[in-house]
Parts: structure tokens; C-alpha cells; sequence
């Protein structure tokens, strides 16, 4: 007979059972006590809140990584000495909604995928038994650069926060905001950013020689070329992606509105689609598709400056036309074919590889840009359309924008230029772009010193000085101008001249857009505003003004 073994009262335990729970639960507390828990944070301004660790040989080891940003992290952790090659090699990685930037190579050696702003991942490892330096760095294209931290696997002590050579210098200087990376880059070296005047998916590209570029993966086309400073990212990553960086040196060139590769007819404007890009010798190549041909587009520097554009495409059976504007601040040229009026038509056969050559005109373009289809700040309203693409509504009551430049820029000569739509045609003294140092002013704008009218307006030393239109200022779009040079000061409306004087600009003068400093607000709408440090001639004036009032011809994903 087999015994009937006592069943136990409702809820309890046999004793068999009590005796293994207790012992799993012992266990378990034993291995929690043996493992060694890092929780890091990812935060705002490209950081984890954790540059660096220590663990034992062979510890076994739990990582809690928690994204407190506004903007995608992931943590890798890698060999010693491999940070940069594996950052390097994820940005070469193609773009998909799925894609955790983590590359296959055997320099990676733990990975957390890509965390959305929110969430938190987990990764348990036992540590390398050889001592070391281990870097952890967030792979996501253009992070890797500054966004690390150092895992040290040792019995010893650490070397000092402010000497360690493996974490960014924001760790070591929490109160030092001067530099945002963590060693000086050599270029060429890349970073996506949100840029003005280029759509969401820009990527800005520092080159040898002190050339940059900005190339708008959404748009497959290059928006302008710079040289000088590259970039200030601090805005973006202060604004937790929200924002703009600065571009440093002094753009000379901008793209106009035509998508510049045509297949078939010059006059067709063509379905692009963005295909990735990779890096040969760290210069990134761009693959894209226009109406489904392969398309590589790679940028180098030029010796004596400028830029080197070489494309190349797949087969073709048409002609291959590279429209560009030859009014910008650029020259074009290319050893395949002739320019034509800004036009290069190339056969089948030629357009397979060519390189187009762009070189400065010096001065052509103006030293401060405003396309207003951007927010200029973060207290700004959205944009909102405009004459030319969008504009930005000022208030008339603290609504100005600070342009970082200075009259001291422009003691050869100047130009001041904008469109303006005024709220109320009666406002008085509304300035759409001025600038004040003490008790002397310039104003451009309309009715400004108790003149009715569109004009300009200066107080030099006591000495008060404008030129008004007889028209009367209204609440239409009208494109003002002044330009300043050796023989006084010109106004011109709507393009054409409609007024001379002997106005000066007042010497280091802070120049702000929407008012006059911290008074006179405009109650306006405004767009395209440019400053230059030179005179425009009357012709240039007049083509500033009919340029934008043209359409854009743009490609469908750039609408």
C-alpha cells in the first residue's frame, strides 16, 4: 500500500518546499550581494551623468542605463581603445526605424539598443579578467564624439577626476561650458544637427582648411559652404534637440531653390530619396536616388579654398543637367563640359563621374542671414507663411532678436535689407531692423520720428537725421533696403531708390531685427532679412527684391 502523504493546511507549505524557498531566497541574496550594480543616466547636453566606473576583475556586473533626454541614446561598451572606431563605424550604419546603431565587430563587446527620451534598458556581463580601460560610448550618429564614459576594470585606484585622460572634459569641469568637446577634432569630421535653413535631417561637415558645408539628407542636396569656425552645437544640445546650432565662420554660399541634378530635361524637377551614407577616409559619401537613378556624392576641400563636389551615377540613358544660381556667392566650373548661364548639361557617358568645383566670390554674400523659416529663438512664435517660403510674426512688445552682430562690422560700407508687413499701418516708430549704442540709434522701418512714411532714421551725437517716403506706410508686404557708404546712405522701397542723405551708422551699435534694442518694437510681420558689409549697387538692390518674390522650384521631399 502506498501511504497517503498529509496534506498541509490551506495556504501553508510542506516542509520540503519551505526548505528550498528559503535556500532559493538565500541564493538569490548571495548573488545580488556578488554583483556589482552601475546605474547610469543619459542627460542633456550629449552626457551621461556617470563618466566612469570601477569593478574587479571578472566581477559580475548589472548596467541600468536610463534616458532622462529629449533625444535617443543608446551605451556601448567596447574594447580598450576602440570608442572611436566603433562610433565611426556606426554612423555608417543605414537609417531604418529599427536600427540601435550597434555595429557587428568584434570590438563590441556589450551593447543597450537605443533607448527612446523615457525609457531604460538593462545588461548583465562579468567583467574582463585582463585589466583595463574600457570605454562605454552612445553610438548614434554624431554622439560618439563627446558622449562617453570610461569603465575600469582594476583593484587600484582610478587616477583623479581632473587628470583622467579616458572621460570628455565636461566631466572633469562641470562649470566650464567653453569647450563642448572632449578633445580637439581633426577634421574631416561630421555631426547631425538641426541647422538653419536645411530641413530636420542636416549634417554639417567640418573639412581640412577651414571649409564646412551643410547637406540636407531629407532634400539629397547640398545648402550652403562656409569657411572659418565650424560650429557651435551648445544651443542644440542645451535645448535638448530643440534647437539650432550656430554656424561659426562666415557662409558664402547658398544653393538657390532649383534642385541642381536634373535627368532627361533641365526643366524637370526629380523624386529624390536618401539612401545612407558612409565614410571613405572619414569624408562622408552621400547615396541617394533622383527619379531612380543611383546617385554618390562626395565633397572634398579645395587647395586654394572652396569645394570639390564629385558625383557619380548609376546608368543613364539621357543627359544630365547641374543647375545652379550665378548670382550667388559662388563660382561653378567643371572639367567635363561648359557652364551656360549657371547650367551644365553632360551625356549619358560623362555624367557616369564628374566633379563640380565651387570657389568663393568673395563679399557676394551678405555676412548675416535671416530666411525666417525658422524659429530664431526658443520665445519666438512658429513661423508662418511668408513672402518667400515662411516668416516670423514680432509682436510689437518684447518680440526682438539679438543678430550677434555689431556696427564695428561695418565701417566699409553696409546694407540692411528685409521684407515687412506691418500689423497696424498707424503705429508710429516701427523698427524692423536697428541698432543703439548709448543714446545714438539707427532705425529702418516706418513712421519714424514722427514721420509718416516708409524710411530710415539715425541719432549720431545729438544729431538726428532720416529720409521718408511720401508714401504712407500700409499693411501690405513691402521690401525696405538702406545701404551705407562713403557718400551717405541710400533707401530704397520696393526695390527701387526713393531716397539719399548723409546718415551715418552710430559706432558699436548691437543690431537687432524687430526693433531697436529694448525699444521701438515692431508690430510686423518679417522675412528674409540680410545684413551686408558692403554697399549694394541700385541693380543688386532691385534683384534682391524680385529673387524673392519668385517661386521656388524645389523636389517633392523638399516641400
Amino acid at each position: 500500500m502506498h501511504a497517503t502523504p498529509k496534506r498541509c493546511p490551506r495556504g501553508g507549505f510542506p516542509f520540503l518546499a519551505t526548505l528550498l524557498f528559503a535556500l532559493a531566497i538565500s541564493l538569490t541574496r548571495l548573488a545580488a550581494e556578488d554583483e556589482t550594480v552601475i546605474e547610469i543616466k543619459a542627460i542633456a547636453g550629449l552626457r551621461y551623468d556617470t563618466p566612469r566606473f570601477q569593478v574587479a576583475p571578472g566581477a559580475k556586473v548589472r548596467l541600468v542605463l536610463e534616458n532622462t533626454d529629449d533625444m535617443a541614446h543608446n551605451l556601448v561598451i567596447t574594447a580598450p581603445g576602440a570608442r572611436m572606431e566603433v562610433a565611426t563605424a556606426a554612423m555608417t550604419l543605414p537609417m531604418t526605424p529599427t536600427q540601435d546603431f550597434i555595429p557587428e565587430m568584434k570590438e563590441v563587446l556589450w551593447a543597450i539598443p537605443v533607448l527612446p527620451p523615457g525609457k531604460s534598458g538593462t545588461i548583465s556581463f562579468t567583467a574582463p579578467a585582463k585589466q583595463g580601460v574600457y570605454p562605454y560610448v552612445c553610438s548614434f550618429p554624431g554622439h560618439g564624439v563627446i558622449m562617453y564614459g570610461a569603465m575600469y576594470v582594476t583593484k587600484k585606484d582610478m587616477p583623479p577626476l581632473a587628470k583622467d585622460p579616458n572621460v570628455p572634459e565636461s566631466a572633469k569641469e562641470f562649470a566650464d561650458k567653453s569647450s563642448p568637446h572632449a578633445y580637439v577634432p581633426k577634421p574631416p569630421y561630421l555631426y547631425r544637427m538641426f541647422l538653419r535653413d536645411s530641413g530636420p535631417a542636416s549634417i554639417a561637415v567640418a573639412l581640412p582648411g577651414e571649409q564646412n558645408y551643410c547637406w540636407d539628407a531629407g532634400a539629397c542636396r547640398l545648402r550652403y559652404a562656409w569657411r572659418g569656425g565650424f560650429l557651435d552645437p551648445l544651443p542644440h544640445w542645451r535645448g535638448n534637440g530643440d534647437a539650432f546650432a550656430n554656424v561659426k565662420g562666415r557662409i558664402y554660399w547658398r544653393a538657390g531653390a532649383a534642385f541642381p541634378l536634373r535627368i532627361g530635361a533641365r526643366e524637370k524637377v526629380p523624386v529624390v530619396q536618401f539612401r545612407g551614407y558612409r565614410l571613405l577616409e572619414r569624408y562622408p559619401e552621400f547615396r541617394y536616388e533622383i527619379d531612380g537613378v543611383e546617385v554618390r556624392e562626395l565633397i572634398k576641400p579645395q587647395q586654394q579654398g572652396g569645394l570639390q563636389d564629385t558625383f557619380t551615377l548609376g546608368p543613364v540613358k539621357a543627359p544630365v543637367f547641374y543647375v545652379t544660381d550665378p548670382d550667388r556667392g559662388a563660382t561653378f566650373a567643371s572639367r567635363v563640359g561648359k557652364f551656360e548661364q549657371g547650367v551644365l548639361q553632360l551625356t549619358p557617358e560623362a555624367a557616369r563621374s564628374f566633379t563640380i568645383t565651387i570657389t568663393e566670390v568673395p563679399g557676394q554674400e551678405p555676412l548675416g542671414y535671416w530666411s525666417m523659416n525658422d524659429i530664431l529663438t526658443e520665445k519666438k512664435p512658429l513661423p508662418v507663411p511668408g513672402v518667400n517660403g515662411r516668416a516670423i510674426v514680432f509682436d510689437g512688445k518684447k518680440a526682438q532678436f539679438a543678430t550677434g552682430l555689431k556696427t564695428d562690422a561695418l565701417k566699409t560700407g553696409a546694407t540692411f535689407a528685409l521684407w515687412a508687413k506691418l500689423a497696424k499701418a498707424a503705429t508710429p516708430e516701427q523698427v524692423v531692423v536697428g541698432a543703439r549704442a548709448g543714446q545714438d540709434e539707427f532705425a529702418l522701418g516706418a513712421n519714424l520720428s514722427g514721420s509718416t512714411g516708409f524710411g530710415v532714421a539715425t541719432s549720431l551725437a545729438g544729431t538726428d537725421e532720416k529720409i521718408v517716403t511720401s508714401q504712407a506706410a500700409d499693411t501690405e508686404w513691402h521690401h525696405l533696403a538702406a545701404t551705407f557708404g562713403v557718400e551717405g546712405c541710400t533707401f530704397y522701397l520696393d526695390g527701387q531708390k526713393s531716397g539719399t542723405g548723409r546718415l551715418q551708422l552710430p559706432p558699436g551699435a548691437e543690431v537687432f531685427l524687430g526693433s531697436a534694442g529694448s525699444a521701438k518694437f515692431a508690430a510686423a510681420t518679417l522675412d528674409e532679412a540680410r545684413i551686408y558689409d558692403r554697399a549694394l549697387s541700385d541693380a543688386e538692390v532691385l534683384a534682391l527684391y524680385q529673387s524673392d518674390r519668385q517661386p521656388s522650384i524645389t523636389p517633392e521631399t523638399d516641400k
